[in-house]
């Protein structure tokens, strides 16, 4: 898929959803390998990526690929559907950014099962526990880009 599909999906979503803010998206394709960038700020005012980076999926979905997604307390398996980014905490893998599901009965208990953007700096696997971990060295930037109000929006 290129990244110009990826601003028609977005540019759809976000009228579904509706974010507070709408100059930024996040694509999460979790159709590429964890070995690949698979995660996308777009910026949608000019149309462009700003930023492509690894991020995670749970080992409970797969290995190489996220294919086996759950909504469920303690499945330890990745959500997907679409999101809407929330504020910023220093948590158990440093700085980290709380997420809100969208979709009831897909991703509506992300909150609660504390599905959130952070570092994979002290994870001892490529794979989270359902949450969105991405490379140390930018994690700070995708959050503080993005925190507050971006729509989330992951493709499977």
């Amino acid at each position: 898929m290129t990244p110009t599909n990826y601003f028609d999906i977005a540019a759809q979503r976000q009228k579904e959803y509706n974010p507070k803010r709408k100059d930024l998206v996040i694509v999460v394709d979790y159709r590429k390998s964890i070995l690949s960038e698979r995660l996308y700020i777009l910026d949608m005012i000019n149309k462009k990526v700003v930023l492509s980076s690894k991020v995670s999926h749970a080992w409970n979905s797969g290995v190489l690929y996220a294919n086996d997604y759950s909504n469920t307390h303690g499945s330890e398996k990745t959500s997907k559907g679409n999101f809407i980014t929330l504020g910023t905490y220093q948590g158990g893998y440093g700085y980290s950014m709380k997420i809100e599901g969208k979709d009831p009965g897909i991703n509506n208990n992300a909150k609660d099962r504390l599905v959130v953007f952070h570092s994979d700096k002290k994870m001892k696997t490529w794979w989270s526990k359902g949450c969105f971990a991405t490379p140390e060295k930018i994690n700070k930037k995708i959050i503080d880009m993005t925190k507050n109000g971006v729509l989330v929006c992951v493709i499977d």
